[in-house]
Formats: C-alpha cells, sequence, structure tokens
C-alpha cells in the first residue's frame, strides 16, 4: 500500500467520524422537517410537496434515534435512518388503521415538527459541546485523479446508453425469452460499461472510494431498474392486489380483518397508505414502478453495513453488497409487504451486530474452539473486539429492534419467525445483549397470531406437514410459458445459488482457520436460520424462495472471504461476479415474459372495476387484473367470486364446454350479474402454456357472446354480462 493511498483512507475515516458528530445532518434534518410540516399545512400540490414530504419523513424520524446509537460506518447510518423512520411511520399508520382515525395530514405535520425540534435540539447541543472538526486536507494524488475521472467518463457513458437503450424498448408482445430478445444493442452496450467499471473499481483498490460506490449504485439500477422502467404497467401481474389493498386504506382509513389476510396483516400497506396521503400522491399505483429499486439500494447499503460490522474491510464489503445483489434472484423486491419485511430484518440484524454485540459465554467460547479444532485453525481463537456502549445507547438499540420486530410482525407472517430463529441463539449464547431481548422478540409474533390463528387454519392451514424435504420440493404455482428458455431460467437460478454457496462454504472455512471461528459461525447462523421455514410450512411451493432470499446476504457476505488476497483470488472473485451477474440479468429478464400484464387488460379492469357489486361473479379466461382498486372487497365476499377458465379446466379432463361453464356460473350465482371477460393477451397466454386450446376458447366466446350482452370491446378485450334468462 503506497504512502498516498493510506493517507487518502486516513483521511476518508476522519472525515467519517466527524461526521458522526457534525451538527450539519441534525439541523439540515431539522430544516427539511420545518419544511415538509409548512408544505402539508398549505395543502401544497405538486411534485415539490411531493420530494419534500416523502424524503423528510424517511428521514426525520430516524435520524435522531440513530445518531443516538452512535454508528460510523456512514453508508450503514444512511440505510438505518431510513429504516428506522420507516418503521416508525409504520407505526402511526397501524395506529390509524387500527383505530380507524384515519388522519395522515395532521399526524405527518406533527411527526415532522417533533421530529425537527428534535433534531435542531441535537444539532444546537452538537455546535456547543464537540469541537469543531480537524479534517485531513490532502490533494488528491494525480495518478488517483486520472483513474477517477477516465472510470467516471466510462460510466457516464454506459449510464447513457443504458438510458437511451432503455428508452427505446417495449415490454409489450415478449416472447419466451422475455427481454433478452427485446433490448437493443444500446443497452447491452450501456449495461456492458457499467459492468466493466464497476469490476475495475472493485477489483483495482487504487480506484477512488466515491467511484466505487456511484458505479455499484448504477449496476444496481441497471440490473433492477430496466424491468420495471421498460414495464407500460405495474409489475409482476399479483401487484394489483397490494395496491387495492394500500387504496382501500386511504379511501376507509382502516382495516376489515374479514376482507382478508393482508387486512389481518397490514404494517406495510398502513405505511404506503400514510405516506401516500402524507406526500399527496393518491394514485396508490405511483410509487410501484420504484419500489423495487429503492429496495434493492438499501438492502444492499444494509448488507454493506452488516459486512463492515462483522469485520469485512475495505472494498470487500462492497464486493459483499454487489454480490449479494446480483445473487438475489427471488424477486421479492417489489411493491409488497415481504420486501419491506426483509427490509427492516436487515436494519435489526445490522443495529444487532454493531450496538448490541457482546462476548459470548462459556457454551458460545466452547462452541468457538471445538469448531476451530475440528476445521484445524492455524491460530488460536481471535476474540472479536466488541466496542464499549452507553448503556442509553443499549437500550436505545434494543428498543428499535423491538420496534422493528413489531413492524415485521404486522406486516409479513413469515420474517418475524425468522428473527426470533436469528437472533434468539445468539442472545443465548452471549453473542448479543441483552439476554431479555429475546423476550419480546419471540412474544410478538406468538401473541399476534393467536387472534389471527382460526383465520388461518381455516383458510390457509398452519402447517402443510413437518416435512421439510417435502415442504422444500413442493411444487410452487408458475405462469411461465412452458420451453427452453423457462428450463434454462430455471437452471440459472440454481447455479446463481449453488456458485454463492460454495464461495460460502470456503470463506468460511478460511475465516476458521485464520481464527475467526466466532465471527464465522454468527454468519453460518444467520445464513442457515431461514431454514426453519421448511420445517412446517411450503408456503404454496414457496418456502424454499424466502429460504433462499434471506439467506442471500449472509452467503455473499460469507462468500467475499474466500476471495481475500491478491492474484488468483482476486480473478477469482472478478469471475464469480461476472457469472453470476451474467445468470442474473439472463434470469430475470427472461422471466420477464411472465411479469408483464397487458394495459388493455388493466384498462378494461379500471372500467369494470366501477360497475363491479358485490353480489357479482367475475370468469376470466386467465389472469386478470380484476382485483385493482379501493372496491377490491367487492370482490372478495363470496367464495369463488373470481373465478378463470384455466383455474376450472382442471376440473374437466376431456375439455371445458360451453355447457360446463354455465353450471359453473349457475354455482357461483349469488343474487348479481355475471361478468365474463375474453382478452387477446389471456388467450395467447393459456394457449401457449398448454391449458387451453384455440377452439375451447373461441367456441366458449360464441356461445356466451350469443346469450350474453356485450358490455365493453377495446383493444381486443370483450367484456360481457350474462343476461338473466341465460
Amino acid at each position: 500500500m503506497t504512502a498516498t493511498t493510506t493517507q487518502t483512507r486516513m483521511s476518508l475515516v476522519l472525515a467519517s467520524r466527524a461526521l458522526v458528530n457534525s451538527p450539519v445532518p441534525p439541523l439540515l434534518a431539522a430544516g427539511l422537517g420545518f419544511a415538509g410540516a409548512v408544505l402539508i399545512a398549505a395543502d401544497a400540490t405538486g411534485p415539490l410537496r411531493t420530494a419534500v414530504v416523502l424524503v423528510a419523513l424517511l428521514v426525520v424520524p430516524g435520524l435522531p434515534v440513530v445518531r443516538a446509537l452512535g454508528l460510523r460506518d456512514p453508508i450503514g447510518r444512511a440505510a438505518l435512518v431510513v429504516a428506522v423512520s420507516a418503521a416508525i411511520d409504520a407505526v402511526i399508520g397501524l395506529a390509524m388503521v387500527w383505530t380507524h382515525q384515519w388522519v395522515p395530514l395532521p399526524a405527518a405535520g406533527l411527526l415532522l415538527l417533533v421530529g425537527g425540534w428534535v433534531s435542531l435540539g441535537q444539532g444546537v447541543q452538537t455546535v456547543r459541546t464537540v469541537p469543531r472538526p480537524q479534517f485531513v486536507r490532502t490533494a488528491l494524488p494525480t495518478a488517483v485523479l486520472v483513474r477517477a475521472v477516465t472510470a467516471s467518463g466510462v460510466l457516464v457513458t454506459g449510464l447513457a446508453l443504458w438510458a437511451v437503450g432503455t428508452s427505446q424498448s417495449s415490454s409489450t408482445g415478449l416472447g419466451e425469452w422475455g427481454l433478452l430478445t427485446a433490448l437493443p444493442v444500446t443497452w447491452w452496450i450501456g449495461a456492458a460499461l457499467v459492468f466493466a467499471v464497476t469490476l475495475v473499481t472493485l477489483v483495482d483498490r487504487r480506484h477512488h472510494v466515491l467511484v466505487r460506490g456511484v458505479a455499484s449504485v448504477a449496476l444496481v439500477l441497471v440490473m433492477y431498474g430496466t424491468t420495471n422502467l421498460v414495464s407500460a404497467e405495474p409489475r409482476p401481474p399479483w401487484v394489483f392486489k397490494h395496491i387495492a389493498v394500500t387504496a382501500y386504506i386511504m379511501e376507509h382509513g382502516g382495516v376489515d380483518p374479514s376482507i382478508d389476510i393482508y387486512n389481518r396483516w397490514p404494517g406495510f400497506f398502513g405505511f404506503s397508505a400514510f405516506l401516500g396521503a402524507a406526500t399527496g400522491t393518491l394514485d396508490a399505483a405511483a410509487p410501484v414502478r420504484w419500489a423495487e429499486i429503492a429496495f434493492a439500494l438499501a438492502d444492499g447499503a444494509l448488507v454493506l453495513g452488516i459486512a463492515r460490522a462483522l469485520g469485512v474491510k475495505g472494498r470487500w464489503a462492497t464486493v459483499a453488497a454487489v454480490l449479494f445483489s446480483a445473487a438475489n434472484w427471488v424477486g421479492q423486491d417489489y411493491y409488497s409487504p415481504q420486501a419491506f419485511a426483509f427490509f427492516l430484518f436487515l436494519a435489526a440484524v445490522l443495529i444487532a451486530l454493531t450496538v448490541l454485540r457482546g462476548t459470548p459465554n462459556r457454551i458460545g467460547v466452547w462452541t468457538a474452539t471445538v469448531t476451530g479444532r475440528l476445521f484445524r485453525a492455524r491460530r488460536s481463537a481471535v476474540a472479536t473486539a466488541v466496542l464499549p456502549r452507553s448503556r442509553a445507547a443499549v437500550t436505545t438499540a434494543a428498543v428499535v429492534v423491538v420496534v422493528l420486530q413489531f413492524v415485521i410482525t404486522a406486516s409479513h407472517q413469515l420474517t418475524p419467525f425468522v428473527v426470533v430463529a436469528a437472533f434468539v441463539p445468539l442472545l443465548v449464547l452471549g453473542y448479543l445483549r441483552p439476554w431479555w431481548l429475546a423476550v419480546p422478540l419471540t412474544l410478538l409474533p406468538v401473541l399476534y397470531l393467536l387472534p389471527n390463528l382460526g383465520y388461518i387454519q381455516e383458510h390457509f392451514g398452519l402447517t402443510t406437514g413437518f416435512d421439510p424435504v417435502s415442504n422444500v420440493t413442493a411444487e410452487a404455482t408458475s405462469i411461465a410459458i412452458p420451453s427452453l428458455a423457462t428450463t434454462l431460467q430455471s437452471r440459472a437460478v440454481l447455479a446463481i445459488t449453488a456458485l454463492v454457496a460454495v464461495c460460502a462454504v470456503v470463506g468460511l472455512v478460511r475465516m476458521i482457520r485464520s481464527g475467526h471461528a466466532r465471527r464465522a459461525l454468527v454468519v453460518l447462523w444467520l445464513a442457515a436460520c431461514p431454514i426453519v421455514l421448511v420445517f412446517g410450512q411450503s408456503y404454496g411451493g414457496e418456502a424454499k424462495f424466502r429460504v433462499v432470499l434471506l439467506s442471500a446476504p449472509f452467503l455473499a457476505i460469507a462468500a467475499v472471504h474466500a476471495f481475500h488476497g491478491r492474484g488468483r483470488r482476486l480473478g477469482a472473485m472478478a469471475l464469480v461476479l461476472t457469472v453470476v451477474t451474467g445468470l442474473f440479468v439472463g434470469a430475470t429478464f427472461q422471466a420477464e415474459q411472465a411479469n408483464q400484464t397487458a394495459s388493455a387488460d388493466v384498462a378494461a379492469a379500471r372500467w369494470l372495476d366501477g360497475r363491479f357489486a358485490s353480489d357479482d361473479s367475475l370468469t376470466t379466461v386467465g389472469t386478470f387484473p380484476s382485483i385493482i382498486s379501493g372496491n377490491y372487497d367487492n370482490y372478495t365476499r363470496h367464495w369463488g367470486q373470481v373465478d378463470s377458465l384455466e383455474s376450472e379446466s382442471a376440473w374437466f379432463p376431456d375439455g371445458i364446454t360451453a355447457k360446463d361453464l354455465t353450471g359453473v356460473l349457475q354455482d357461483r350465482d349469488y343474487g348479481g350479474r355475471a361478468w365474463i371477460v375474453f382478452s387477446s393477451s389471456q388467450r395467447a397466454d393459456a394457449i401457449a402454456r398448454g391449458i387451453l386450446t384455440a377452439a375451447q376458447i373461441d367456441a366458449i366466446q360464441r356461445s356466451v357472446a350469443a346469450e350474453s350482452t356485450l358490455r365493453y370491446d377495446r383493444d381486443g378485450v370483450l367484456i360481457y354480462e350474462v343476461d338473466d334468462a341465460a
């Protein structure tokens, strides 16, 4: 390491430490909070209010709390500010929806005022008590400047080409290869340049940390932003129900547990509705396009912070974050409760590993010692340094973790139990403190489940059997078109996980053999504990995917330790990142052929939504965005109120006919009107997947047309109202 590099890094370290005690962040937060409160009070409209209030609600409430924790890592600290703010916003949203006292504007204004005054107090106190920071001013070496300018130029060029290619792309009429064949050459050149800059800055430590960070963010934007920016409608198709639940809360100011499970776990939807109302964004679908990008960036920042908390230094923490982003193929970052819960879970882990770290007890020490002996550690165990924390910081951190667990519990059914599995053993063995934190973390999901136990048992079943193998191998519902492309896609995602897992095993062994058995056991447990999800429930065949998702951050962190070093190890890191990123793009972009919803179907669904009554029934050919707005409870009042020819065809092995459909409609007659929707996109999809034939669909449509009244005919979508005489 050269002297100039050492001096530059010392400057960054000192600047980071000074920023922790700087009065600038709280004073800026105070101004932001007051500005947001004024815009809300003035009932301002437009993008200015939306931007200011949104940023304020995601920064001002959490900043004073995170500053009290004393974290030094700037990226992890920034991500925690957003996570803690989101948790506080969610608690306020839950309080309003549970009490049916929907007053989002006064609540948001008061929250910003209180947060602004607290931040102002912190800023003034810091000015009075903390000496002015002495930043080390060093000239940027010429070589570093040349590398930074060159890398930045290539990165800007790549982003420009990517943006042009994205704007020229369309998601309509995708074939079996999804977006892979729909993107122009311009996009591929731009994406390749962005990846090249990211890879070079990660391999070569001489590049400035700022260029490395910006390049990594740009790569995540390319990987996760393309599909959302190209798509004409919200994606994936099932996200429309999440939009509808949020719209329901915004319109009714509360929840109705009799409607569905989302109204029983409304944490995410209350949070989203609260932000929407406070920012003046009354269209619940507006944030959907940006949700996946936001979650991906926030999760990556938290993984970087967790990696540093676990001893990963320098650029290797960024490598862990990029590897996690490229290996996260599960596709749960979209606008959903599970994405929100996963984000808060990572925030809780980061707080625990930085503020609540403890010295393991005798059992914990013995476990680490035995592990070191089994793997023939080359050096004696290295005791992980536990920074002294004030009692106030530890208490604050414990309370924040409990609040995060409360919001997670009220948002998602599975994630809180992963929190219990992750934290309780580490608390019992002394790796985390205080031990009593295990009690509220365990009681919260159990006590929340008890009043909802009957509903779960009746509608879903509490368990699908205590057979982990069966739950792991259970088939998930798929809407993908069977083809060579989908076969390769399924193998690609398996290859991603297998490759990262192998690297993680190598990394864990290297950690143990180098004397860091304690740290390795913590990483290993955090990566392995999500397996508890498959012990009693297959979750519709998706439990295994949630295990992969929740393990991915810690597998990536473990894998980084396999690459520490120079020469061949750096080459191996570059090769693994290239392969994983390539497989990620291929697998996720191919799947877009199943993630799109036709604009014509969305427009027809909105037309029907304004006419559909609570006693009506709806029959479609396949997947149709019927549940699309705040009136969605009209579609869920009766059993089988919304059905499709695809699902009914399973009961007719010889093929469903018009006569069969008549019987189905009679069974689902609740006294209202019967609506039947045919669309060209659904027809093509059902035929391509071999569920229905063109002859079957056409025969049924002719029969329906002869006996019903055509109410809607636009862009290939036909909606019939079945006559009473039929």
